[in-house]
């Protein structure tokens, strides 16, 4: 369950952007007086979405044929770190000011082939990065994931709704702040669970790391503590946030790292804009 909250929030995430964006290009084509020209965008980002599942289901069949279950995980793992990295980044950059980028595009041609074209490329990306984002964590557990993906994008229809339809106004600087941060402890995490599953493949093959290897005791917790990774709460912030109660040196030293960088990087973007 722990891991379905997870990937629900990355869902979330994902999806309520490309909601979002076709929202934006919608109100723009309205403004402009191509209401014509609105179910290019339905029918461009529900063909966005199908491609996009196709293409989860052909990579989750591909992975879950590889014998090498820990070098999968771990490539996975690291995959999807880079992927939410570069979704920060976006975020970081473009996210606040994406309507004026939007409708600049759209100011070059209102023709019906471009319309498609600035749908699918936003849509899809997102379809794209919630795939190879959640791929480590449903190939783990298929079904578990399967319900928290899907939470998450009920959810974010939800919230479009309310912006569409009823005028909810959202900060859309403070949306990708918050969610920035979220998902950097997401990618630390994974950065961690993979260099784990990397350790225990050389562990297996009979490749010594020295101290690298060394697992250090963090905290000390019995099977039966909440904190204890396979409970409630330990096993939520073992997803969220990458917690272990103890962790190997190569582990603690890249997700550290990782966290410490990204959440850097956050802090800085943000800054002159009084957000911290």
């Amino acid at each position: 369950m722990s891991e379905a909250l997870a990937t629900g929030l990355v869902a979330f995430r994902e999806a309520f952007e490309a909601i979002l964006l076709s929202t934006i290009i919608i109100m723009l084509l309205k403004k402009m007086g191509e209401h014509g020209k609105i179910k290019i965008v339905y029918t461009t980002a529900i063909l966005s979405v199908v491609l996009g599942v196709a293409l989860g289901a052909g990579i989750y069949t591909i992975f879950r044929g590889f014998p090498e279950k820990e070098l999968v995980e771990a490539g996975m793992s690291y995959l999807a770190a880079m992927v939410i990295g570069t979704v920060i980044v976006w975020g970081v950059r473009h996210g606040p000011k994406i309507k004026g980028e939007i409708e600049a595009k759209l100011a070059s041609s209102l023709s019906a082939k471009a319309v498609a074209v600035v749908t699918f490329i936003f849509v899809f990306r997102e379809v794209f990065e919630t795939v190879l984002i959640t791929a480590p964590f449903l190939v783990s557990n298929p079904s578990s994931n399967i319900l928290g993906v899907s939470g998450g994008t009920l959810g974010a229809l939800a919230l479009g709704v309310a912006v569409y339809w009823l005028g909810m106004r959202i900060n859309l600087r403070t949306f990708f702040l918050g969610t920035s941060i979220l998902l950097a402890f997401v990618a630390s995490g994974l950065v961690g669970y993979g260099t784990h599953e990397l350790l225990e493949w050389f562990e297996e093959e009979g490749i010594k790391l020295g101290v690298l290897g060394k697992k250090i005791q963090l905290l000390n917790v019995g099977e039966n503590s909440l904190l204890h990774p396979k409970n409630a709460i330990g096993g939520l912030l073992s997803v969220m946030v990458g917690y272990y109660h103890y962790m190997e040196i190569a582990r603690i030293i890249l997700q550290g790292s990782t966290l410490l960088l990204l959440l850097a990087y956050i802090i800085a973007a943000y800054k002159p804009f009084g957000k911290f």
